[in-house]
Parts: structure tokens; sequence; C-alpha cells
């Protein structure tokens, strides 16, 4: 049956609003509501709390950071101060302290004051630096010539001096000793003594290093 409403609309009733769009009006607020929860939720709370995480792992970060710097310039010092080590230890290996070997090699002709078996004076002293082969390698570490005169014209006195200069620890960096060339000595004037033994030396030092070398091989 078809109904007509002539009435004006001023008088007319009000349509209600059907529940299928009711419903869907009223589930629509309710997933815009949980949504805008849940973004706030999100926001304030587990937000906020990664914020604090990020900004306690960024703070860790610079600290350990600047730790590691400063490690890193403790071992550039460390670096710096091993190369100068080895550096001194290759130039130590590389040379003879010829002062601390001629000061030996006195005590050796001094022999304590002793002048039962020998007693001499120098008249010359020279070092000669080492030698290269042509290979490069040094087969000795230089050569110590000495001269000089014996108070006696007795052999026997140079080749004491000659004995004990093996038996020093002096000896310990020297590679050889020459046979003594030896030869008396006169004086025709007035002055004592009237005749000496005039003799010299020479000595070959071992190859510079040779301690090390010797380290390495045991």
């Amino acid at each position: 049956m078809i109904q007509i409403n002539l009435l004006p609309p001023e008088y007319r009733k009000a349509e209600s609003t059907p529940i299928a769009r009711f419903v869907a009006i009223i589930a629509g607020a309710v997933l815009v509501t949980s949504a805008l929860v849940a973004y706030g939720y999100v926001h304030y709370n587990e937000l906020r709390g990664v914020r604090e995480v990020r900004g306690a792992t960024e703070a860790e970060f610079t600290n350990k950071k600047l730790q590691a710097d400063i490690s890193k310039s403790l071992q550039t010092e460390i670096n710096a101060y091993e190369a100068r080590r080895k550096a001194i230890t290759k130039v130590a290996s590389s040379r003879v302290l010829q002062s601390r070997k001629l000061d030996e090699l006195l005590d050796v002709f001094h022999n304590g004051g002793d002048k039962s078996a020998y007693f001499v004076w120098l008249k010359s002293l020279s070092v000669k630096p080492p030698r290269a082969s042509r290979r490069g390698k040094q087969t000795t570490g230089g050569t110590i010539s000495f001269g000089g005169f014996s108070e006696t014209i007795e052999f026997s006195r140079i080749t004491n001096l000659r004995e004990a200069v093996q038996k020093d620890t002096f000896y310990e960096d020297m590679q050889g000793i020459s046979s003594p060339v030896f030869k008396a000595h006169f004086w025709d004037d007035d002055k004592l003594p009237r005749s000496a033994g005039k003799f010299s030396f020479d000595l070959t030092l071992k190859p510079l290093g040779w301690r090390r070398s010797n380290k390495k091989k045991k």
C-alpha cells in the first residue's frame, strides 16, 4: 500500500536514523577513539621509554668512544716508545763502547800495581772501525792496536802481558790477538833505563752484535 503525506514539511514527523547506519557510526566512533587512545599510550609511554633507552645508549656510546680514543692515544705513545727502544737497541748493538773497552785494557796494563809478571808503559794506542765485506756483512768489529815498552828486554814479560789480556773479561769481545812484535831497544844516553823491550799488538774485535746473535741461536 502506498502512503502519501500531504502535510507541509514543518508539520511532518522526523524520520529516525536507520539502525544499520547508527551501528556503523557508533562503531566508527569507537574505532577512532581506540586509535587515539592507542596513539596516546604509545606516544607518551612506550615512546618515552624508547627515548630514554636511546639517550642512555647514546651516553654510553659517547663514554665508550672517549675511552677508546684515550686507549688509542696511549697505544700510539706505547708504539712510539717501543720504536724508540728498538732503535736504541739497534744502535747499541751496532757499536762498541770503546771507552769501556779501553778502560778495561788499561786495567790489564796496570795489573793492580803488581809488577812481578810484567811492567809496561804505552807509547801508542789506536782504534779502527770495522770494515764491511763485499756482501756488506761485517766480518769483524774493528781493531785495537797498541804498542809501548817493557821495563826489561825479557821476551817472557811480553808473553805474560799477552796471556793476561786473553784471560781478562776484556777479551770476551775480541776475535783474536796478534803475536807480539818485540825488539830489544837500547839507549846510549845517561838516563834510565838503559834498555827496554819495544813491543806492539793488534786486537781484532768480534763482529758488532755478536752477543745478540748468540742469544738468538740459544
